[in-house]
């Protein structure tokens, strides 16, 4: 159970988050530059190219086949955002793209998971070629990974809880009910006003073909130009087996479409997922975010959304977190971090395997490593990818041989 910290913690917090800010600007005042650009490419079947992705909003869309950059609406299979990949899959894309890991760069990293600065300061494209040119056994069916929405106010065992049987659902179904001991501090989608919010009743029978039967949360709203709770709001609805999405504006306390910066909180079923988002990230257009989840005990003799009741303090703004997309290289992360204590990235030569279509045996398959972070004339956002396209008979030769070793 995650108990509310006092605001001297979460400034603590911050100061990671003001980090990795200062990562996706690439601010640095020292004059070493990481590894990164040319060297170790110059292989007949590899390919290696930098992309400009430096936009803070837009995405850089590269079709591994051709190794070329196409329109959102194209044959992609890998978009670049600054730090940021992801994979034409699952939420992020419409196509069945999905990535494994098939090489950890163990060594890059101590026994408890911290880089490793030496081996990182010394790597270079030259010296980590070979994990990219050798061939893998195939990645279990189970270790890929397609990209998933990743919402603030999290899932199971924080708004929700799951019961495995109960006497109101059909034989087999499982239960998913309310878990009012958890709640959050909710930003609307226009930025300027604040809720409390948790969730107090829920009943979805998972497998009985009935939807989510109902679902309510209560709001306790901050309004505009305020710095207290004044009123409330509450969300009541249902979502039909065959799945939907609803969507509501606290200040309003109603239901409102779902587009646009007007609503703040979203309600929706699709297959057996019962998903939450709120207004902001990769959720929406608008400027939400979500702080917590804090205990309900604690939580509700908060005052206020933006002032810390410990120290009287704002509450920084950048503890409302957006709703972000999650992938393998959100999972295994290819850079490390500030190792020499001037705010840039080193590349960790990760060896990923993307699978341009899980639906297609013959789709093709590469072998991908990020070895740079840096323009030539060292401006950060121009990630440099290289990779190889995998010869699908010969993988699966060595497959079958690594498993009769």
């Amino acid at each position: 159970m995650q108990d509310r910290r006092t605001f001297s913690h979460w400034r603590v917090s911050l100061m990671g988050a003001a980090v990795m800010a200062l990562a996706a600007c690439g601010g640095s005042s020292g004059s070493s530059t990481p590894p990164g650009n040319g060297g170790g490419d110059e292989q007949p079947d590899v390919q290696a190219r930098s992309y400009d992705a430096s936009s803070y909003t837009d995405w850089v869309h590269v079709n591994l086949e051709s190794g070329d950059t196409v329109a959102e609406d194209g044959d992609w299979h890998i978009a670049l955002r600054r730090t940021e990949l992801r994979l034409n899959g699952g939420d992020s894309g419409p196509g069945n793209t999905a990535g494994a890991l098939v090489a950890a760069q163990d060594d890059f990293y101590d026994g408890d998971g911290e880089p490793n600065s030496s081996v990182f300061l010394n790597a270079t494209p030259d010296s980590e070629l070979t994990p990219l040119l050798e061939d893998y056994p195939a990645p279990a069916t189970n270790a890929w990974i397609v990209d998933r929405l990743s919402s603030a106010f999290g899932g199971m065992n924080d708004w929700y809880l799951y019961q495995h049987s109960a006497p109101q659902c059909d034989a087999g179904a499982g239960l998913i009910v309310a878990n009012p001991d958890k709640g959050w501090l909710l930003k609307s989608g226009e930025g300027n006003s604040y809720a409390r919010v948790r969730a107090t009743d829920i009943v979805f029978c998972t497998r009985d073909g009935n939807g989510v039967e109902t679902f309510t949360f209560e709001f306790d709203v901050q309004v505009p130009d305020s710095d207290q709770f004044t009123t409330e709001a509450t969300f009541t609805g249902t979502l039909p087996p065959a799945g939907g999405e609803v969507c509501f504006d606290f200040n309003a306390d109603e239901i409102v479409d779902c587009t646009g910066n007007a609503w703040d909180i979203k309600a929706g079923f699709s297959g057996m997922n019962f998903f939450l988002r709120s207004n902001s990230g990769d959720s929406g257009d608008g400027a939400g975010g979500v702080f917590g989840p804090h205990d309900w005990a604690d939580l509700a003799t908060w005052q206020s959304a933006t002032i810390d009741p410990d120290s009287g303090e704002p509450i920084p703004a950048q503890l409302y977190a957006a709703d972000s997309s999650s992938g393998i290289f959100a999972q295994q992360s290819w850079y490390a971090y500030n190792l020499q204590g001037n705010h840039r990235l080193w590349p960790n030569y990760r060896v990923y395997r993307i699978d341009t279509d899980r639906n297609d045996d013959d789709a093709p398959q590469f072998q991908l490593q990020v070895t740079g972070y840096y323009s030539e004339g060292g401006a950060s956002g121009h990630p440099r990818l290289r990779w190889r396209q995998l010869d699908l008979d010969e993988t699966q030769d060595h497959t079958q041989d690594h498993t009769q070793e």
